[in-house]
């Protein structure tokens, strides 16, 4: 098996990985897929100059744009819901404190 055959396996596992959400396995594979590709540029710098390597490679560079898109969207996602649940208490004491006065009121208004 050629070494860019092995790096668009590994890149199609990363799709899989990233869209199920396992950041630690695309991660880990990302970094096997690097090290093939400084070895293939490694053992011939001119690499990307044959025509089907280059077909290769330019593949690579648009999935890779897109899974990159993938993950940005997923990192804003989850950014939002962090900042919602690092609101959810204070929002909560809020109701809470609300909902406190509103029963002394209606208890003050009525008695």
């Amino acid at each position: 098996m050629k070494c860019l055959d092995r790096i668009m396996e590994l890149t199609d596992v990363i799709e899989e990985r990233v869209l199920a959400g396992d950041w630690a396995g695309a991660t880990g594979l990302d970094i096997e897929r690097r090290q093939l590709l400084a070895e293939v540029f490694a053992r011939d710098p001119g690499a990307a100059s044959s025509g089907e390597n280059r077909a290769v490679l330019e593949q690579l560079r648009a999935r890779n744009e897109i899974t990159m898109a993938t993950v940005s969207s997923a990192r804003q996602m989850l950014s939002i819901a962090a900042r919602q649940l690092e609101s959810a208490p204070a929002v909560v004491r809020a109701y809470e404190r609300n909902t406190l006065q509103g029963a002394v009121s209606a208890a003050t208004v009525g008695g």
